[in-house]
């Protein structure tokens, strides 16, 4: 068994929680997520579909269907919250031949699009 592919990452942002709330919700509905948690502590999300990956395999589908969770975990001060964010892949048990690259790729373009989001 392989372990996932996952990345974290910590930012301040000079923002509230519930400000980081609200926009971190708007994109992740604009991208089709599922929420599984969401409120001004923590926010955790699904995006993409296991079985189309496994169906037609990673290497052939489109980085927006590979199936990833996304964790933030907001810690706020009086000036600035701190988010504590963990993207992987959702794929569950199996191999991930072939799909390395295009996770990490997703990832990082995943945390690009929180940066600008929370205007990081």
């Amino acid at each position: 068994m392989t372990l996932p592919i996952s990345e974290s990452r910590k930012w301040k942002v000079d923002k509230s929680a519930n400000e980081i709330l609200e926009l971190v919700k708007i994109e992740l509905y604009r991208k089709n997520a599922t929420l599984i948690e969401a409120n001004s502590k923590r926010v955790e999300a699904t995006l993409g579909s296991e079985t189309r990956t496994r169906l037609f395999g990673g290497a052939f589908v489109s980085e927006d269907t590979l199936p990833v969770k996304i964790t933030l975990q907001m810690n706020e001060s009086a000036t600035e919250t701190e988010v504590d964010a963990t993207i992987q892949d959702n794929l569950g048990a199996g191999f991930r031949i072939g799909m390395r690259g295009k996770y990490r790729e997703y990832i990082h373009n995943l945390f690009n699009l929180l940066y600008a989001v929370l205007g990081a």
